[in-house]
């Protein structure tokens, strides 16, 4: 029963820390000037497995990231050794690398009114 309440003890540990690193990115995007919520990230499974020799414990979990204008999800593992600014990390790779949200054009009609048109002009 001891080894039991010590593994349940190690795993709320780690899981408090994803938790708290998870919420803090979320809330930090939803407030961002730029991005405006439109990213967020969530857990999909976590594993747990504690050292035969019972120094520590290994905790991986699986994140997925997704952006909730074009519905795009990437996914990714984790374990305890990855602190939070390996998820940050992987939040900007995957907001300027996978998904290259940079070279998206916010505004559709962009072109148009570059050659001095209106998006309701025909020719």
């Amino acid at each position: 029963m001891a080894l039991y309440n010590l593994k349940s003890v190690k795993r709320k540990k780690y899981q408090r820390a994803l938790n708290k690193a998870v919420r803090e990115l979320n809330k930090e995007i939803k407030n961002d000037w730029l991005w405006n919520g439109r990213f967020i990230m969530r857990q999909q499974c976590a594993f747990f497995a504690p050292f035969e020799d019972k120094s520590g414990a290994e905790f991986s979990v699986i994140l997925e990231f997704k952006d909730t204008k074009t519905g795009r999800v990437e996914t990714n593992m984790f374990d305890n050794y990855d602190a939070e600014w390996k998820i940050w990390e992987w939040t900007n790779y995957c907001i300027a690398n996978v998904w290259n949200v940079w070279s998206e054009d916010p505004n559709p009609n962009k072109q148009a009114r570059l050659e001095g048109r209106t998006p309701d002009d025909r020719k």
